[in-house]
């Protein structure tokens, strides 16, 4: 199955710890934050606080937009600018500070003992080709112009904050993230364990 998501159809959710709103764009399964395999999403951090956790997860997370961040993981400080990314346990305790004003985010929350997971962003404006092996691969485009993905002779234009799911489609050859001047993707790959 391939899916085009657009941004204007993303669900508005609270956070689990009711502190603020979630986008999500994509999970695997229902709509309990206690019950899904993986979960792709957004969220407005407008104040300083606590993270929800997410016990037994693991969890990416990257600047969309804004100043930055300062992360306390499990006591560990950690400073993102904008489309710079962690890794961290949704066991952890978790707080962020903002550096100056609202930021945007977004989050990877998956189960490590059900799925490999594969996150990194692509920058290069040239031709990116992507194979074609997990069992869900994922494609976010950050970019201010529309990102054009061809696959089998099919094209999809991603407007900005769209995103692009294929799903158990592992007959189909490759992913090609045609040439852009400013490319802005995250790729993300689940395969199952």
């Amino acid at each position: 199955m391939i899916a085009l998501l657009k941004a204007s159809h993303y669900k508005k959710m609270r956070w689990k710890n009711g502190e603020g709103y979630t986008l999500e764009i994509a999970r695997s399964v229902g709509e309990s934050l206690d019950a899904f395999d993986w979960r792709i999403s957004m969220a407005d951090v407008k104040t300083s606080g606590d993270f929800s956790k997410f016990n037994g997860m693991n969890r990416f997370l990257t600047v969309l937009e804004g100043q930055g961040i300062s992360l306390c993981i499990d006591h560990a400080v950690k400073h993102l600018k904008t489309l710079q990314s962690v890794e961290f346990s949704g066991d952890s305790v978790v707080s962020c500070e903002l550096l100056a004003g609202h930021i945007r985010d977004f989050n990877l929350i998956y189960n490590p003992k059900k799925f490999y997971a594969q996150y990194q962003w692509i920058f290069s404006p040239e031709v990116s080709e992507i194979p074609i092996s997990s069992d869900l691969i994922f494609i976010f485009n950050q970019s201010v112009g529309a990102l054009v993905i061809e696959i089998d002779q099919q094209t999809f234009h991603l407007q900005h904050q769209d995103s692009l799911k294929l799903e158990n489609e592992k007959s189909l050859q490759a992913i090609i993230l045609n040439q852009q001047f400013l490319k802005q993707a995250c790729l993300i790959q689940l395969t199952k364990i």
